[in-house]
């Protein structure tokens, strides 16, 4: 029997530390710590994955895809052939709506 013990990495108080990466369990909700990952493909990787929840237990694979580019970004490499985000699509970040008073000074306002 193998043993590996559990570990939560947890910070005094008992939240979970920052550093470890983290996804939801599919069962109860809870965080699930990535234990280890596997690169399938360029475009893919399984996620190991445990349940943080004692009560619950659950240990499962994840799989991570790619979808597409919202931004391409600088680095070129067209061996990848990675779909780009259909232009409807792009999310944007749009200044707040100017809900103050007119005499109040806003930073998104044009120069």
């Amino acid at each position: 029997m193998i043993h590996a013990p559990l570990d939560f990495r947890l910070r005094s108080g008992g939240a979970l530390s920052k550093d470890s990466a983290l996804i939801t369990c599919p069962k109860c909700e809870a965080p699930a710590f990535i234990r280890r990952s596997t690169r399938v493909t360029v475009t893919v990787k399984h996620l190991h994955a445990h349940c943080t929840n004692t009560g619950c237990g659950h240990t499962f694979m994840s799989e991570i895809v790619f979808v597409h580019s919202f931004n391409p970004g600088l680095i070129d490499r067209p061996d990848l052939n990675l779909p780009q985000c259909p232009a409807d699509q792009i999310p944007h970040v749009l200044p707040p709506k100017r809900d103050g008073p007119d005499d109040q000074m806003s930073m998104f306002a044009p120069a």
